[in-house]
Order: structure tokens, then sequence, then C-alpha cells
């Protein structure tokens, strides 16, 4: 099994990506934005693919490791190229922006988690700083976007609502797990788990959407109630919360 840092995982990644909308720009005759749009959408596909490997392959095997390590690569890159977009004049979108934020909490959050069964609890406060900064981060994004449109326009939308929720409830979640930095060494599975299954919602959701498998908001709600449901029944299976209480 061909074994790459994620930083040469990265580089080349980006690498391709430069090359690729250069290509589309200059001899392709596609705009700058449109040129990343493409390019995002290829990475998404990849990531949903790869990341599909990763879901059904033997936990802890070379594959499922390799794989994981594609998927987060490409997810990561595409996401931040929709994020991108999603504040360009004449493309901006809350609701892209505040999908793109929770993803990125779900992938870097998911590959942070990993280090924990390392942790130090009389180190704790430095090696857990840029994950409570994450935590804050996706809780303030996700209010920010869900009442936007609340004072600015008096109304709720769907997806900033729902997606809204979901980033309060996990960087809520995450917020009251680090406060027990000696207990988290018991939960780094399960954060990695439903955080890396967050992700992969995520891939799941702009397939569904670009080919518009569903109808409506059938395309962007249904692969978050399964992934929801994997995340319970994960947390259920490792006894997250039990051990939450008892300690």
């Amino acid at each position: 099994m061909i074994k790459l840092s994620d930083t040469y995982l990265f580089a080349i990644t980006f690498s391709i990506v430069l090359l690729a909308s250069l290509v589309l720009n200059l001899f392709l005759g596609f705009s700058a934005v449109n040129s990343t749009i493409v390019v995002h959408v290829v990475l998404g596909g990849l990531a949903f693919l790869v990341g599909t490997v990763t879901l059904l392959s033997k936990k802890g095997s070379g594959v499922h490791k390799f794989s994981g390590k594609v998927f987060y690569v490409s997810m990561v890159i595409s996401v931040t190229l929709t994020l991108f977009v999603s504040i360009l004049p004449n493309h901006q979108s809350p609701s892209l922006f505040q999908i793109g934020v929770l993803s990125l909490y779900f992938l870097i959050g998911g590959k942070r988690s990993i280090l924990l069964k390392q942790l130090n609890p009389n180190q704790s406060n430095e090696r857990l700083f840029f994950d409570r900064l994450l935590a804050w981060i996706v809780v303030l994004v996700s209010l920010v976007v869900l009442f936007y449109s609340v004072i600015t326009e008096t109304s709720f939308y769907p997806l900033r609502t729902v997606f809204g929720i979901v980033g309060i409830a996990f960087g809520g979640l995450d917020l009251w797990l680090y406060r027990d930095p000696a207990n988290l060494k018991k939960k780094w599975l399960f954060l990695h788990l439903s955080k890396m299954l967050g992700g992969y919602t995520a891939a799941v959701t702009a397939f569904m959407v670009a080919q518009n498998l569903l109808t409506g908001y059938y395309n962007w709600f249904t692969p978050t109630v399964f992934g929801l449901a994997y995340i319970l029944y994960w947390a259920l299976k490792l006894k997250t919360f039990r051990i939450a209480l008892v300690n």
C-alpha cells in the first residue's frame, strides 16, 4: 500500500488543481470562477467515491487509511474552493458559506480527533486550543447565518435553519466534551467517526444536489438524516454518552 503524508497529498492535489484551473481558463475559455467551480465538482466527486471506499473498508486497514487520506485532502480542497466562490461578488451565498464552514469543521476535527489518543491532560489547554477555536467558529458562524435572514428579511430559510442547528449542536457538544480532557481519550474514536461521517455526508449531499437525484430539499436533507442516524448508531455502540454521564 502506498504511504503518503497529508502534506505530500495536499501539495500534489493543489498542484493539479492549479494546473487544471489554468488549462480550463487559458485553453478552454472558462472564467476564473467557472474554472474553480469545475475543479470543485471534480474533487467533490472524487471525495464521494473514495469516501465510500473508506466507509466500507475495514477500520484501521491499509485501504481504510489510504483512502481516508485521499478523501480528506480532496474534500478539504473542494470545500475550501466552495468557501472562496461563496463570498465572491455576484456569487455570494450565506447558505453555501455556512455549509462549507460546517464541512471543514467536520473534516479537520475528524482528522485531529485521532491525536486525542495521545492527549496529555496536563497539556490539554495548549493541545485543545485549536479544537476549541474550531468549535467556537462553527457555533458562531451557524448562529450568524441562521439569524441573518431573520434580521434582514424576517424569515427563516430551511437550509440555514437545519444546518445551523447541526453546527450549533455539534460545536456545543465538542465544547462540553473538552471540559474534561482526561476523559477525551475514551471518546477519540467516536469523535473521529462522527466527524468524518459528517464530512462524508457533505460529499454525498453535494453529489445528490448536483445530480438532482431526488426533488427539492430532499436532495439536501436525506443524506443528513441518514448521516445523523449512523452517527447515533456509533454513539450507542461505543457507549459514548454513557461514559460521559458516568464520569
